[in-house]
């Protein structure tokens, strides 16, 4: 028997040594992670109280400074500007966020206001009584925290004197409300305490902590009170903090509330204001709880270790058979990845005959695309057709005319006169001439090589196919030529055909605009040269954008487009080892960007003619 207990017996006393050391270890850790995060979460409070009082100092000597306030205040008195001065100061308040900003005689009587519309306004009360005001009318900028005697909500108010010259005339105050600055307070999780010189807590995230103090207070403190009615004094009992809540490193306090004791774990750092503290405290439960919640799941571990012992014991018993077991079923799995292979290979040949197949249809996906390049081009001539045919029908309406009347010159024997109208039909049928060779280069079917291309030559010549559609549009552009060649890699006729697309769906997006305009420019880069062009319609869409590309993708009206010219254009242009974007202007309008490689910078794959 004694055998038997005494492995027990020291089990016990292993596992107690091991409980007793995790716990001392989970306590410190917690407690250690709970002052970090109370000291951050500390700082964060400290630094925006800090921010919030920094940021309404200066705001009382700006007000001040305002010309009609101090013409308020001057000798002459108020005078009928009042009532918009009143507004002018509710502005005020509402653009910065205070609760009330008030202008007061030099004896201490409001004159204008804010909150002149509510029914506790402050006109005509007198606040002499406060610091802020004794300290300001004898020239210096104050601020003072208390409770409001008219509206009972706690605030800072901050001061200076308002000057006449070098004359005090006056004190403008703002009140920035303590409850704006806690308003976030409650969403971190720990109770927050602001108490000032005095150890009143002015400002907490709980209600319950407000206006009390952490000790007594003194008489000296207040009497001070009483006179400056900064807070009803018999309200302001104290918290009997068990320990002092202020110190460089944590503590741990305990005080009551209610009847219920509470336990603390406080740290403080002092504010940017004299005397004042932040104050954060974590409660002691809350740490234990973890401490315990830890110790469980330790425990839990521990119960799975000693168990998995026990499996891993039972296995080994097992351990000939499993090994048995092995190697039959490694046999089978052999036998199975024979079997395996064999159809892997049957998958490859399918495979191999799938990319075969795949290929034969790009090509002819490749060959669709051709002819609907020139479908595209067909449809693009279409559609200028109006243009075209009133570009020819003009010079050949003036052909007949000018023949008739070089026929009457003749008759008169006026040889010169005769001549002249001559050359002129000359010119017209010139003018005939250079309209139909650029429709025809334009239709003709391109090559499929790439070659080296000269990207304004392209321009020009694009803007003489489609200068018919232009002119009937009474469209404008503005085409920032350079002087000399820009080279690169492209298809003449496939260019042409991507840059009268753009031209033409630039015209449809400036379909309502008397004037069209459209910006045109060439830009060179070491490796890529980019043509932009820009219209002045009302841009792409931003749920389009990623369309704009998309084969059968149109925000036309039905029968006017099938949507593939955007596409084509795309293709083509990937077709030159180049890219094609859309962007919307930021003032108004689409930029269409085209971007092709230079001659030096080809693939070397790739067949130059």
């Amino acid at each position: 028997m004694k055998g038997f207990w005494k492995p027990i017996l020291i089990i016990c006393m292993v596992a107690s040594l091991a409980f007793y050391q995790a716990y001392q270890w989970a306590a410190h850790y917690y407690m250690g992670r709970a002052q970090n995060e109370a000291k951050a979460t500390l700082g964060l409070v400290v630094e925006a109280v800090d921010q919030a009082i920094g940021r309404f100092q200066p705001i009382p000597t700006l007000i001040a400074s305002d010309p009609a306030f101090q013409q308020l205040l001057g000798k002459n008195g108020p005078d009928g500007n009042t009532p918009y001065l009143n507004e002018k100061l509710r502005q005020i308040a509402l653009s910065i966020g205070a609760s009330e900003v008030y202008l007061m005689g030099l004896t201490g009587q409001t004159i204008a206001t804010s909150n002149y519309r509510d029914e506790d306004s402050f006109l005509g009360r007198n606040f002499s009584f406060r610091p802020y005001f004794s300290e300001a009318i004898s020239g210096e900028t104050s601020m003072f925290h208390a409770l409001g005697t008219t509206s009972g909500e706690r605030g800072f108010f901050f001061s200076a004197p308002v000057l006449d010259g070098v004359e005090i005339v006056g004190v403008v105050t703002v009140k920035l409300p303590a409850d704006t600055i806690e308003r976030e307070w409650h969403d971190l999780g720990r109770d927050i305490i602001m108490a000032d010189e005095n150890g009143i807590i002015f400002m907490s995230s709980r209600a319950d902590f407000r206006l009390r103090s952490l000790a007594p207070l003194s008489p000296d403190v207040r009497q001070n009170i009483i006179a400056t009615r900064q807070f009803p004094v018999n309200e302001l009992a104290p918290l009997n903090v068990a320990t002092d809540a202020i110190g460089q490193e944590a503590v741990q306090l305990k005080l009551a509330l209610n009847g219920v004791p509470y336990a603390y774990l406080a740290n403080s750092r002092p504010l940017s204001l004299a005397g004042w503290h932040g104050i954060v405290l974590t409660p002691v439960e809350t740490v234990q709880q973890q401490v315990i919640r830890t110790l469980l799941l330790a425990g839990f571990a521990a119960v799975a270790a000693i168990l998995a012992i026990l499996v891993f014991w039972q296995r080994r018993t097992n351990a000939l058979q499993l090994m048995q077991f092995e190697r039959q079923q490694r046999e089978m799995l052999e036998a199975k990845v024979q079997e395996r292979t064999v159809d892997l290979n049957a998958a490859n040949a399918n495979l191999q005959q799938e990319v075969t197949e795949r290929r034969a249809t790009e090509d002819l996906l490749r060959k669709s695309q051709k002819e609907l390049v020139q479908a595209g081009k067909l449809a693009a001539l279409g559609q200028m057709s109006a243009a075209i045919s009133h570009e020819i029908n003009q010079p050949l309406g003036a052909i007949k005319s000018y023949a008739a009347n070089a026929s009457e010159f003749m008759a008169r024997n006026q040889l010169d006169e005769a001549r002249e109208n001559v050359d002129i039909i000359g010119q017209m049928t010139d003018r005939i001439t250079d309209i139909s060779h650029h429709l025809r280069n334009f239709a003709r079917q391109p090559g499929d090589k790439l070659r080296v291309i000269d990207v304004a030559e392209v321009i020009d010549e694009t803007l003489g196919i489609v200068g018919p559609q232009l002119r009937s549009c009474h469209a404008e552009v503005r085409f920032d030529r350079p002087n000399a060649p820009i080279l690169a890699l492209g298809g003449k006729l496939r260019l042409q055909q991507v840059l009268v697309n753009m031209v033409t769906n630039a015209l449809e997006a400036m379909s309502q605009d008397p004037k069209p305009l459209i910006e045109l420019g060439i830009e060179e880069r070491e490796a890529e040269v980019d043509i932009h062009m820009r219209d002045y319609g009302h841009g792409v869409a931003d749920e389009i954008l990623e369309l704009v590309f998309d084969a059968f993708y149109t925000t036309k009206s039905s029968g006017s487009g099938m949507g593939l010219g955007m596409s084509i254009s795309q293709n083509i242009i990937n077709d030159f080892g180049g890219a094609l974007k859309v962007a919307n202007h930021p003032v108004r309008g689409a930029i269409f960007t085209v971007t092709l490689r230079k001659p030096g910078f080809a693939h070397p794959n790739e067949a130059l003619t």
